[in-house]
């Protein structure tokens, strides 16, 4: 499961988990009945607080995208994917209205936010290539 934690952000790494595990599951990447890592095993992958991921699996499994299984780990749910979707895209609407928001106040144009993001979406692709060539060596 890749998952990255930028630890230097004004984003709540919990928050980061989060999403980043709702977006695998709307995307596809974890299939429901598929094993997720165990809170020990991924909060020493990602070098965080074993608290932070439990905390992270206990919200999910509430909001029916994981479910735990007694003595067996945690798995990704059934209906994982309907829900993810649709609580990711949600949740984006809201994120875009706020981007919005912030380039209105800055005095920026329709374009020039459009330019601004797609030059984001560049360097993202970048960072996964350099990402997907370091994990392969």
């Amino acid at each position: 499961m890749l998952i990255r934690i930028e630890k230097g952000s004004s984003v709540p790494i919990s928050k980061q988990l989060a999403e980043q595990i709702a977006t695998l599951c709307a995307a596809g990447r974890l299939q429901p009945g598929d094993r997720v890592p165990s809170v020990r095993e991924l909060a020493r992958e990602l070098a965080v607080n074993q608290n932070t991921v439990l905390r992270v699996y206990e919200r999910l499994t509430g909001e029916g995208l994981l479910e735990r299984r007694h003595g067996q780990g945690t798995f990704v749910a059934k209906t994982a994917g309907r829900k993810a979707a649709a609580a990711h895209e949600k949740r984006l609407i809201e994120e875009l209205r706020q981007l919005a928001r912030q380039a209105q106040g800055l005095g920026l144009s329709s374009d020039e936010l459009h330019g601004l993001l797609a030059q984001a979406w560049e360097q993202l692709g970048v960072e996964s290539a350099k990402a997907e060539e370091a994990n392969q060596s």
